[in-house]
């Protein structure tokens, strides 16, 4: 009898990791990548993906709760979304950023285990750098193959144990910290992203580099997850991957950013899995509000205020690892979940 639970469980775990790679694989070459760029970055045209974004994880602290059926129904509706996805209008792109502001936060409340959530993003990364070099109006067929994929899982994936938040509250001092790693990514990707020079993603040159180093970082940040100078460490992750773009050294970039990329994610997705679902929503605001703001540095040619973020953050870094009684004060004052939000 143990045995037929364990291998029940096993199932539904693998399901969970299969829709969770699927749906952040979505994410990556389909919202952040392949709308912008069919549309030539234009705000006007893509503003909607983000409004519809943000009002789903709104919207998903109320129907959370009936996630079972509602993942579902929501990768169906993405589905047929997905059929002509790059020339999708104004309404549809707010569909599909609403899906993804839905699902997002309900996916990560579903993570029971780190490592399923670890050998997700690396499934991610890998197909996402090896995929990248499709033309956005060529990615029609990945987007319902991997909407196929998150739909076939949701029915096996199950709703997951029942859990209770490891932390309640988090401080507005790790909410800010986590928002700078996530728009020092945004800002950085984004300004490669129109770099002709420094074009990694997409180039056949740096393909394999980059999933490596993908795969090294995820590797590296589960093992060291627990390691109380991983603030510091980011830090000088982040610092030598701006010092490698701003130095034009493609080959040191490509060695450097994709192992930066998983390792503050791993750190983010071990923070986030441990909340209750209100605090939780709140942070996955941030994803957004990161990627527009980076998406603006970035259209605006300012790569200098990319930096200053970088200054900001390495200065809260080291005020907090000197003990400054300021900050102190500051981590101490919490962002505190509803209880009747923690199902």
């Amino acid at each position: 009898m143990k045995h037929t639970q364990s291998s029940h469980l096993s199932f539904k775990t693998y399901a969970f990791l299969l829709l969770f790679a699927a749906e952040f694989t979505y994410y990556l070459l389909i919202l952040q990548t392949g709308i912008v760029q069919y549309h030539h970055s234009v705000m006007s045209q893509i503003w909607m993906v983000p409004a519809g974004g943000m009002l789903g994880i709104v919207l998903s602290i109320f129907v959370h709760s009936k996630r079972e059926w509602l993942l579902p129904l929501l990768l169906l509706v993405q589905l047929i979304l997905s059929v002509d996805y790059a020339d999708a209008n104004a309404l549809e792109l707010f569909g599909l950023g609403l899906i993804s502001g839905l699902t997002a936060p309900m996916l990560l409340f579903r993570i029971d285990r780190l490592w399923v959530a670890v050998a997700a993003l690396a499934l991610s990364y890998a197909f996402g750098t090896a995929m990248f070099h499709v033309e956005a109006i060529d990615r029609t067929g990945i987007a319902l193959f991997l909407t196929l994929l998150a739909l076939s899982a949701s029915f096996f994936a199950g709703r997951g144990e029942k859990k209770a938040a490891e932390e309640t509250n988090i401080s507005l001092f790790t909410m800010a910290k986590v928002f700078l790693w996530l728009l020092l990514d945004a800002a950085l990707f984004e300004t490669l992203s129109r770099d002709a020079l420094m074009h990694l993603w997409g180039s056949e040159t740096f393909t394999l580099t980059l999933i490596v180093s993908h795969l090294v970082g995820v590797a590296v940040a589960y093992r060291l997850r627990d390691w109380k100078q991983t603030d510091v460490v980011l830090l000088l992750l982040f610092t030598m991957a701006y010092a490698a773009y701003s130095s034009g050294s493609s080959l040191l970039l490509s060695l450097v950013y994709p192992f930066v990329i998983s390792y503050y994610n791993v750190i983010i997705l071990d923070k986030l899995r441990k909340l209750d679902y209100l605090p939780l929503a709140v942070m996955s605001l941030s994803l957004w509000g990161a990627s527009g703001l980076g998406l603006l540095i970035a259209l605006s040619h300012s790569f200098a205020i990319a930096w200053a973020v970088l200054l900001l953050l390495a200065g809260i870094v080291m005020a907090e690892s000197l003990g400054f009684q300021t900050l102190r004060g500051i981590s101490r004052f919490t962002f505190t979940s509803f209880k009747g939000y923690s199902l």
